[in-house]
């Protein structure tokens, strides 16, 4: 009984660490994917203020806002 429980221990050891390599790999880039999400949002939004200081510029007027 204790070869097949030693057996058994050591076929499971190598996929238990396996599983913490991928489970470790998925919360790496879930957190890079968020990161960039937020740089995006934050580019937007300064393009927005931006665009909205100058609207009326792009827009064909003379005047500055």
């Amino acid at each position: 009984m204790l070869a097949i429980n030693s057996k058994y221990q050591e076929e499971l050891n190598p996929a238990m660490v396996h599983e913490h390599k991928v489970a470790d790999e998925y919360a790496r880039v879930y957190v890079e994917k968020e990161a960039r999400g937020r740089v995006i949002d934050s580019l937007h939004q300064e393009a927005t203020i931006w665009m909205d200081r100058f609207a009326l510029t792009l827009n064909g007027s003379r005047e500055l806002p």
